[in-house]
C-alpha cells in the first residue's frame, strides 16, 4: 500500500537506513531483470559536459545534426531537463554477446550489438519494470523516465558517477568485470536515494591498443571519436556516400565495427551468462556477400527489421555490402555487381557498385 506520506508532497524524504535498504531492493530488482551492474547518482554531478559540447563545436559529430540543436544541447547539462524534479539517476548496464569467430571471404560482419532484437526494446521494457518497482519498494508516488540511448543525457558520464566503471580510451564505459559489451540505461526518479562512490580508477593506464587498431585512426586522444573517421557512423547514421579514403579500411564490414572493443584487454575473459538468459541472436553475424547484395527492399524489414541493423535503411545496407564485395579481391563477384548497377536506381548504391567493379577489375589487372 502506498504511504500517506506520499499525500503531502513529502515523497522524496527517506531516513538514511531505509535509503540504504531501499537501494539494496532496487538493486536486486535490477539483477533479476538481467542488468549486471547498477549504481545511483545525483542529477548534477560532473558527466563531462564542458568535454560533449566542445566536441559538438569541433564538429566530430559529424552529420548527426540532432546532437547539436539548442535545445538537446543544453537538456544534456542535467538530467533534471528531462525529468523536472529528479533527485536521483539509477544507471544500469545490460550485456550482450561478444563478436564470434572470423568469417570466411565470402562473408560480410555484423557488429555484435545488432545481432540480436532491437536494444531499445528490450532493455527500455526492463528499465520500465524496475521503474515501476522503485515506487512500490518505496511506497510512496515517484515520477519516473526510462531513457535508453535515444534522450539527450550523457549516459556514460552518469554511470562512471554511479560507479558502474571508468570510460575508457575507445569513449565507451568499461567495467572491472564485464568490460564493454554493455547497453546502458538510466532511470531517472524524483527520489533522493543514497548515492554511490564514482568509479576512479584508469583501468587503460597506458595501454593504446584501441588507438592502434581502429581501422580509420578515429580515437581521439581526449578519449572521444570523430564520427567522420568512424565506420559505426559511416556504415549506420551516415546516409550518403562512404569517403573514398575509408572504404577499404572498411574491410567486410556491413554494419557497425567491433574493433576497438575485440582489442580491448578488458573485454579477453568475459563471464559466460547462461543459456537463454538474455536474446539469441536473430541474424547471421556474417552474412553471404552475394545474398545481402541481391535483398530486395520487401525482404530487407522482414530479416532485419527487428534488430538494429534496420536502422541503416536497405539503401545504407547494401550500399555497405558492395563495398565490402569490392574488398574482397575476388574477381567472380565482378558479373553480378554488374548486374546489380543495371538496374540500380539508388544514386548512392550504383555509386558503391561501380566502385567495387572498378576495384575488382584492378585487383585483376595488377595479377
Amino acid at each position: 500500500m502506498m504511504s500517506p506520506l506520499a499525500f503531502f508532497g513529502v515523497s522524496t524524504i527517506l531516513s538514511s537506513r531505509n535509503s540504504s535498504m531501499l537501494n539494496e531492493k532496487i538493486k536486486a530488482e535490477a539483477y533479476d531483470l538481467g542488468f549486471v551492474a547498477v549504481g545511483f547518482c545525483s542529477p548534477d554531478v560532473d558527466i563531462g559536459y564542458a568535454h560533449y559540447v566542445s566536441w559538438v563545436e569541433d564538429g566530430r559529430h559529424a552529420g548527426m545534426a540532432y546532437l547539436e540543436r539548442p535545445t538537446l544541447l543544453e537538456k544534456r547539462k542535467s538530467a533534471d531537463a528531462i525529468l523536472p524534479g529528479c533527485k536521483t539517476v539509477i544507471s544500469l548496464a545490460y550485456p550482450y554477446a561478444v563478436p564470434d569467430q572470423q568469417p570466411k571471404s565470402r562473408q560480410g560482419r555484423i557488429a555484435a550489438y545488432a545481432l540480436s532484437q532491437d536494444y531499445h526494446i528490450i532493455v527500455s521494457q526492463k528499465a520500465t519494470l524496475l521503474s515501476e518497482k522503485v515506487e512500490s519498494l518505496s511506497g510512496v508516488r515517484v515520477n519516473t523516465h526510462v531513457c535508453v540511448d535515444t534522450a539527450p543525457i550523457l549516459e556514460k558520464g552518469y554511470a562512471q558517477q554511479a560507479g558502474l566503471g571508468w570510460i575508457g580510451r575507445n569513449s565507451l564505459l568499461l567495467h572491472p568485470q564485464y568490460g564493454s559489451y554493455l547497453f546502458l540505461a538510466e532511470v531517472l526518479v524524483d527520489l533522493r536515494l543514497e548515492t554511490d562512490l564514482p568509479f576512479e580508477q584508469d583501468g587503460c593506464g597506458s595501454c593504446q591498443r584501441c588507438v592502434q587498431a581502429c581501422p580509420t585512426q578515429a580515437i581521439m586522444p581526449d578519449r572521444s571519436i570523430d564520427a567522420r573517421r568512424c565506420l559505426s557512423y559511416l556504415t549506420i547514421e551516415n546516409r550518403g556516400e562512404i569517403p573514398l579514403k575509408f572504404r577499404e579500411a572498411l574491410g567486410n564490414r556491413v554494419f557497425g565495427c567491433d574493433t576497438c572493443q575485440s582489442v580491448c584487454p578488458h573485454n579477453v575473459r568475459l563471464p559466460e551468462f547462461p543459456a537463454g538468459k538474455y536474446p539469441e541472436p536473430m541474424v547471421n553475424s556474417h552474412p553471404d556477400l552475394a545474398e545481402s547484395l541481391l535483398i530486395q527492399p520487401d525482404v530487407f524489414p522482414g530479416i532485419y527489421g527487428k534488430t538494429p541493423v534496420a536502422r541503416a535503411k536497405h539503401q545504407g545496407f547494401r550500399r555497405n555490402v558492395a563495398i565490402a564485395v569490392g574488398n574482397t579481391g575476388m574477381e567472380e563477384f565482378i558479373p553480378l555487381l554488374g548486374q546489380t548497377l543495371e538496374r540500380e536506381s539508388d544514386p548512392v548504391v550504383a555509386e558503391a557498385t561501380r566502385w567495387a567493379i572498378e576495384r575488382l577489375t584492378r585487383s585483376g589487372t595488377k595479377r
